[in-house]
């Protein structure tokens, strides 16, 4: 093991501390890991930094992840952000760092309250797979399908470790919970690369009291997915951030912020002594628009409306500003996905933010292949009445691709079962 010491000062604070940097393997991975020995009064500490390395997919090659971490584990809430999972979805990438500079200055101020976990790019993997020019960042290449799907139920993997362990005692059966919780995520197959990525990911999360995994859509207005269960903290993240709707669903699919936050209600359906357990844990994902809207004065806004939600939540002192109005917001089976019956290029009438109504036209399907061009443009319409919420950005359509998602307020009957997220 090697080790090395070094001593610092908080720039304002004026506490001395002694950091203690080592890299430890454990189980095929190397992982470095910041020690923190406070030698006067325990005020927290600043931003430190640690590297992730995932495991080395061929000769010469590795990739990591970076980690950013703000205040004491155990002081207070945990929050974690991340951007990028889909890592063709880059908005987010700039609001981070943005957001990194707001707790850097709130930090130096010694106004971190509690424990604050940023990953400025949640998949390196992705981000690394290039045909040409495009990068293919939804999906991984190595067969193992979309990076957000396929995130594990770790209800039945923590009940097996808490059946006959809890007591009734909330604040002590929540110990054993966040324990059971790191113990299920530790355990995650480390196999190949994108294991490991999905292994790390969960063990720096799933603890946490706030989840918000930072993704785009392809045109789009600012929007949430939330859980039914948490609709004031996600009304109040939508105020902070200013988005155009919300969508609430307790089972979406298996997500990473799904995965993140079931266990918690899951649970007690597997044991009845967990029943008494809060929901403890609000995980979100929050839609930055599309993909091409990367731009500082948006990204330093949407850095501020998060930093305001984690002043809400008391991870930062000083004064959130008021609730604002949330915009819409509405249960997912709400949301229209409307879907192209046939190949062509498709040509919007409606534009973002703009009310669609039940059977109006919304797109034309032009098929170039038409031998009458005359006859070769169909009608799209609109299934039911609402906003206009997002578009495909690529407009060369496949038959049953969805193109738009029309935002309303009644539940429909096709959405009602079966997955709410596409692939």
């Amino acid at each position: 093991m090697a080790e090395s010491q070094t001593l610092g000062k908080h720039p304002t604070k004026g506490y001395r501390y002694a950091c203690r940097f080592f890299a430890e393997g454990m189980a095929g991975r190397n992982r470095l890991w910041t020690i923190a020995v406070m030698q006067e009064k325990d005020l927290g500490m600043p931003r430190r930094t640690e590297r992730i390395a995932l495991k080395s997919p061929a000769p010469g090659t590795e990739r990591h992840l970076l980690v950013h971490r703000y205040g004491l584990a155990g002081r207070g809430r945990k929050a974690y952000l991340q951007a990028a999972l889909h890592a063709d979805e880059w908005p987010g990438l700039l609001a981070l760092q943005h957001l990194l500079r707001l707790l850097d200055q709130a930090d130096a101020a010694g106004r971190i309250r509690g424990e604050i976990v940023v990953v400025p790019y949640a998949n390196p993997v992705g981000m690394a797979q290039r045909i040409g020019s495009d990068l293919s960042g939804r999906y991984a290449f190595d067969g193992s399908g979309n990076f957000n799907r396929g995130w594990p139920d770790f209800a039945p993997r923590i009940a097996a470790r808490l059946k006959g362990r809890l007591t009734g005692n909330t604040p002590a059966d929540i110990i054993l919970v966040r324990q059971a919780l790191r113990e299920a995520a530790a355990a995650m197959p480390r196999r190949t690369e994108v294991d490991v990525l999905r292994a790390s990911l969960a063990a720096l999360a799933v603890d946490a009291d706030i989840v918000l995994d930072v993704h785009c859509d392809c045109e789009a207005l600012l929007h949430l997915y939330a859980a039914e269960r948490h609709r004031a903290a996600a009304e109040a993240l939508a105020g902070d951030l200013g988005a155009a709707v919300t969508m609430l669903s307790d089972s979406a699919g298996p997500s990473f912020d799904e995965s993140m936050m079931s266990a918690w209600w899951r649970l007690g359906d597997l044991l009845p002594e967990a029943k008494h357990l809060p929901s403890l844990c609000f995980a979100c994902t929050v839609e930055l628009r599309g993909k091409d809207q990367i731009d500082d004065d948006l990204a330093r806004a949407d850095a501020q409306g998060l930093f305001n939600f984690l002043q809400r939540h008391d991870l930062i002192a000083g004064g959130a500003p008021p609730l604002k109005d949330p915009g819409l917001v509405c249960d997912l089976t709400a949301v229209e996905p409307v879907e192209a019956e046939e190949q062509g290029l498709v040509v919007f009438t409606k534009q973002l933010g703009e009310e669609a109504q039940k059977g109006e036209v919304i797109a034309w399907l032009v098929n170039p292949a038409a031998d009458n061009p005359a006859e070769g443009r169909k009608p799209i319409f609109a299934g039911q009445s609402g906003l206009v919420l997002s578009r495909i950005d690529a407009k060369l359509v496949r038959p049953g691709e969805r193109i738009m998602k029309i935002a309303g307020t009644e539940p429909l009957d096709d959405r009602r079962q079966g997955a709410l997220l596409e692939d």
